[in-house]
């Protein structure tokens, strides 16, 4: 399924783009927070804000429409002491993949101000919860979407700033999710469940 999803995005990407069209590629850095999961071990990981780092690929054109790929890391998801009382969860991490469709406003009236955009669309979200002592990193791959908006700014002709508020939401699982060396108990209770937020903030290069 991520291979799949690489492929579209790189095509979607990569498809000839009309003389007016441009690339946006911005590196990002922001908050995650608002999580709700019924994964064992992290499953108050919502109660708290965490870093996430990340990136979009945008094809954009003068009119409303354009496309993007987005990616978000999520390296520490850890819960609090409650949901892991054991101390087994060294780290938690995520991963999010999304190929987008973008609906923003015409080149033309924005391009000296913010130019406001709304996207979304569908991809994969990896989950990690490695365990103490355990020999092979407990991971799983759940299908899902996500939708947002934000808008860009461009301080120069090529340099500018992205700011971006995203929902993330996996598609319930249910049958049991694929983690290896996980203790009685863990896992999830039921049909998997994952869904947060995220607010970040970059730097745009236009091409």
């Amino acid at each position: 399924m991520l291979r799949a999803l690489v492929v579209c995005c790189l095509f979607l990407l990569a498809a000839a783009r009309p003389a007016s069209a441009e690339w946006h590629i911005s590196p990002m850095i922001g908050l995650t927070h608002g999580g709700e999961t019924n994964i064992h071990n992290i499953g108050d990981a919502g109660t708290q804000s965490h870093l996430n780092i990340g990136g979009t690929v945008a094809l954009l054109g003068s009119g409303i429409f354009g496309v993007e790929g987005v990616g978000i890391f999520v390296p520490s998801f850890k819960g609090t002491k409650a949901s892991d009382p054991l101390g087994l969860v060294e780290s938690s991490r995520i991963f999010s993949l999304m190929g987008n469709a973008v609906l923003t406003t015409p080149r033309r009236l924005t391009e000296y101000s913010l130019r406001p955009f709304l996207s979304g669309g569908f991809g994969v979200i990896r989950v990690s919860v490695p365990l103490t002592g355990a020999l092979v990193p407990s991971r799983d791959t759940l299908a899902g979407y996500n939708i947002g908006g934000g808008a860009v700014g461009f301080l120069t002709n090529r340099t500018g700033v992205r700011f971006d508020f995203r929902y993330y939401h996996a598609f319930e699982r249910q049958e049991p999710l694929g983690f290896t060396d996980l203790p009685a108990g863990s896992g999830a209770l039921g049909p998997a469940r994952l869904s947060y937020t995220t607010l970040s903030v970059g730097v745009v290069f236009r091409r």
